[in-house]
């Protein structure tokens, strides 16, 4: 009896032991298949080639990838040399399987896998300079008994320095993935302990603290659902040469709106150097699906930014978005991922982000949301600012994204304003002196060029027209002013707008320097 038991016994343990890591093989390379879904439907990854060898105990998964070229092409301006021929060449990774109920030790798995990446010979060149001979890049991935697993990622740290002065000390990165069987809900933690960045002589770069972490599902329209909470210690920044900037906003308001703006809010100028340091910023999102709409959320804060002596902060903004058409949102992220891996003169860049949003993106704006200022709060040098209320859309039609008139007239918004008056004082300021730099000498204008006395006289007679038209809005009953702060209650609604409960009428012919005293050293019109 015992020699019958025994002999039955042991073909079928055999069977277990040695079939068992085939099977569990064929159930890792479904999950390894899956997760290669995942990666060759990332828009920015090119999939160059992909092959899976399966053995009975392990198995070898060859995938070689590289960043899209048109997508690369486009950043290209904004890359370092060294970074921009990283990434112009396929990478390899080996994903080398092993698989068995107990490949990664004593918990049963389906299987164990370790990612070997092999680099193109520049690169690797390139990465040996920086890494000294350690290993850049490691990845392992543990697959559970369900299909679900963990993936972890890590960049090594290095310490490198140049005889030209450049000197990098990167103190790594670490990446988790946590997943469910098909990847259809993922949790991630990230983290970069640092980074220092000596650039010569012309300043230098401090990163510290910057965390990640992630929570992921799919939508019924393919939208990705969850939270992230991404926190960032502090960023230092510091140049020494002076940086030129010419922002052309009212191309882009007259683009949105075909209102004929001017150009008098174009900020132009030049950052002398200095130094810019933010402390302590942090961002919290959730997006949720309703009913075929997403709702999202989002907060953004701050506790201090430094620009050069001027401190900035603290700044909490708290701001949500409803019902939005989750079609429309797809059909977005698609159409600006196509934008990105296509070659589009920049030039024209703009134009085909709006052009997205009045096609597909016009479902956003005809399915009634609603957008909520929950939270607006920065304290400047000048004086604080605090903003809470909402707008929504009711019955916009497709052909009213062409109509101002139309839009206005189907938007209702109620927004309540608390800002310091030195606050109003200092934007009419920077208005006043960017409309003296509208016309930069390489398009054909002049730039004008006031002296320290000029340029005091002009600020302070800008300030007293604000003054002016601030006690001019007080008296009439369109906002309260006291104790150096401006408060007042705006409602859109049907088309017309009410500040402090009063409709707001706009004296056209209103003299804004009525009550402004004339300068007794201005030149008479006689003369």
């Amino acid at each position: 009896m015992k020699k019958i038991l025994l002999a039955t016994v042991v073909p079928v343990f055999l069977a277990v032991f040695l079939g068992a890591p085939y099977y569990l093989g064929s159930k890792a390379r479904e999950t390894l298949t899956e997760q290669h879904r995942v990666l060759a439907d990332t828009f920015f990854f090119d999939v160059v080639s992909h092959q899976y060898d399966q053995g009975w105990f392990s198995s070898t998964e060859t995938t070689v990838v590289r960043f899209h070229p048109n997508l690369l092409s486009n950043m290209s301006k904004q890359l370092p040399d060294n970074i921009r021929t990283v990434l112009d060449k396929p990478v390899t990774m080996v994903n080398h399987v092993k698989h068995g109920l107990f490949a990664d030790g004593l918990t049963p798995v389906r299987a164990s896998v370790r990612t070997e990446f092999r680099f193109d010979p520049e690169v690797q060149k390139i990465l040996t300079r920086f890494f000294n001979g350690k290993t850049p890049f490691t990845a392992t991935n543990t697959i559970y008994l369900s299909g679900g697993g963990k993936l972890d990622v890590g960049v090594a740290a290095f310490d490198y320095e140049e005889l030209s002065g450049i000197k990098l000390d990167w103190k790594g990165m670490k990446a988790r993935v946590d997943y469910q069987n098909g990847f259809k809900r993922y949790t991630t933690n990230f983290t970069i302990p640092g980074l220092k960045a000596k650039l010569a002589d012309m300043g230098e770069i401090v990163i510290e603290d910057v965390t990640m972490q992630t929570e992921t599902r799919e939508g019924s329209n393919g939208m990705a659902l969850g939270s992230s909470d991404t926190k960032l210690g502090r960023f230092d920044i510091a140049w020494k040469e002076s940086i030129d900037y010419n922002l052309r906003l009212n191309d882009l308001v007259n683009a949105v709106t075909d209102l004929q703006i001017g150009a008098f809010i174009n900020p132009t100028g030049t950052i002398p150097p200095s130094k810019i340091s933010v402390h302590k910023l942090a961002y919290q999102s959730q997006t949720d699906e309703n009913k075929g709409f997403i709702d999202a959320k989002g907060r953004f804060s701050f506790e201090k930014l430094m620009y050069g002596d001027a401190e900035y902060g603290p700044l909490d903004i708290d701001v949500a978005a409803e019902h939005l058409d989750a079609k429309s949102l797809t059909a977005l992220k698609a159409r600006w991922q196509k934008m990105s891996t296509s070659k589009i003169d920049p030039d024209k860049f703009q134009d085909e982000m709006l052009a997205s949003l009045r096609n597909e993106g016009a479902g956003l704006f005809t399915n009634d949301p609603v957008v909520k200022v929950n939270k607006f709060e920065l304290a400047l040098p000048a004086g604080h600012i605090k903003i809470n209320g909402g707008l929504r859309f009711n019955g916009l039609q497709v052909a009213d994204l062409d109509n101002f008139t139309n839009l206005v007239a189907k938007m209702n918004a109620d927004i309540k304003l608390d800002v310091s008056q030195k606050v109003f004082e200092s934007f009419a300021v920077t208005q006043a002196r960017s409309l003296f730099a509208t016309d930069a000498p390489e398009e054909g204008g002049e730039q004008a060029n006031l002296n320290d006395k000029e340029q005091q006289d002009v600020d302070e007679t800008v300030r007293l027209i604000m003054t002016s038209m601030l006690d001019n809005l007080s008296r009439e009953g369109y906002i309260t002013l006291a104790d150096n702060t401006v408060k007042t209650d705006v409602l859109l609604e049907n088309g017309k707008v009410k500040m402090n409960g009063k409709p707001f009428v706009m004296q056209a012919d209103e003299d804004v320097l009525k009550d402004v005293e004339p300068d007794s050293d201005t030149p008479s019109s006689a003369n």
